[in-house]
């Protein structure tokens, strides 16, 4: 991702892939230590942005105050994307910070309140250690909340962390977690999203045979599954959160 830390740099660069055929953008962080992602210097420029390129912006907020998400929408931002737990382990220990669950259910429930376009909950399978503890907590709090999309993303071992000698999840965990979302979310469009590890992905096959709708970079043999299927494959430049 490119850095933008002024308002200006920021209209500067959107202007610039406007100008070479982007689509859109995603506008994320660094995070503070309270987990917000700060945005709201950056208002002002986004609203100038929708106004003067046909770019479609996808923010990603973190622990975002309902004020700055409420200037947010009106600026125009057209998709958000929400990192959502459902244990509070998950916030405290995984990433360390002095929050729970319910922080960033909140952000969801905010966005919904306000009226967001398109609200995009994320949900990483197996972020604690590599196994599974509340992503079927999380997938049952969002039920009632009636969104139109949810991402799956799956723990991915980094390099220069404090994980990175832990496993992912199996993939027998992420097809579990994916056939409980398809049961909970039936009108929600489920998408396994870019952060997953590219090794071992037949999973991808039963996904696609469980009834999720979209794959952020599908393996070739997903692609070939697919087309034997007989269904047809809707290609999209975008980030998966604007559908």
């Amino acid at each position: 991702m490119r850095a933008a830390t002024e308002p200006e740099e920021l209209v500067r660069q959107a202007r610039g892939l406007d100008e070479g055929g982007a689509l859109g953008l995603l506008i994320s962080g660094g995070s503070e230590t309270t987990g917000k992602v700060p945005l709201e210097r950056f208002v002002g420029a986004i609203r100038r942005i929708k106004d003067t390129t046909r770019l479609k912006i996808n923010a990603h907020v973190g622990l975002a105050p309902k004020s700055d998400l409420e200037a947010l929408v009106a600026a125009g931002v057209d998709a958000f994307s929400v990192d959502v737990y459902g244990t509070d382990s998950a916030v405290q220990d995984t990433l360390g910070l002095d929050a729970c669950a319910d922080d960033f259910m909140k952000v969801v429930e905010d966005l919904k309140d306000l009226d967001a376009p398109a609200i995009a909950p994320h949900i990483c399978i197996g972020i604690e250690k590599g196994v599974l503890a509340g992503e079927m907590d999380a997938i049952a709090r969002l039920k009632p909340i009636g969104l139109d999309t949810a991402v799956f993303l799956v723990f991915t071992p980094t390099k220069g962390t404090s994980y990175e000698k832990v496993q992912p999840p199996a993939p027998s965990d992420i097809l579990s977690v994916l056939r409980l979302a398809r049961e909970q979310l039936p009108d929600t469009r489920l998408v396994l999203g870019c952060m997953r590890p590219r090794t071992a992905r037949q999973y991808e096959l039963e996904a696609v045979a469980l009834g999720i709708d979209g794959i952020v970079m599908p393996s070739k043999e997903t692609l070939n599954y697919i087309r034997r299927s007989g269904a047809t494959i809707s290609e999209k430049e975008t980030c998966c959160a604007l559908g």
